[in-house]
C-alpha cells in the first residue's frame, strides 16, 4: 500500500494507493483514490478519481468525480454529478443529480 501525495490520506488495503487529495481512504484490496476530498474506495479493485465525499464500495467499482456519489453494485460506475448511485450489478450513472441505477446492467 502507498500514499504518494496530499494530506491525511490512508491506504490500508493490500496493494492499495492514494495519490493525492485530502482525507481520502483506500481500504479495499487493490483499491485506489487519485485525488479529491473525503473519498473512499473500500471495495476490492475499486477506485475513486477525484471529487468530494464519493464512495466506491462494490467489487470492481468506480466513481469518477462529482459529489456524494456511490458505486456499490459489482462493476458499477458513476461518472460525475451529485448524489447518484450505481447499486445494480454492472450499472452506470452518467452524471446528473439524484439518479439511481438499481437494476443490473442499467444505464441512467
Amino acid at each position: 500500500s502507498a500514499v504518494t501525495g496530499g494530506h491525511y490520506n490512508t491506504a490500508s488495503g493490500e496493494a492499495s494507493a492514494v495519490t493525492g487529495g485530502h482525507y481520502n481512504t483506500a481500504s479495499g484490496e487493490a483499491s485506489t483514490v487519485s485525488s479529491g476530498y473525503r473519498n473512499a474506495a473500500s471495495g476490492q479493485w475499486s477506485s475513486v478519481n477525484g471529487g468530494i465525499d464519493n464512495t466506491a464500495s462494490g467489487f470492481d467499482t468506480a466513481v469518477n468525480g462529482g459529489y456524494r456519489n456511490k458505486a456499490s453494485g459489482t462493476g458499477g460506475a458513476v461518472s460525475g454529478g451529485e448524489d447518484n448511485e450505481a447499486s445494480g450489478g454492472f450499472s452506470t450513472v452518467i452524471g446528473g443529480m439524484g439518479k439511481i441505477a438499481a437494476p443490473d446492467y442499467s444505464v441512467v
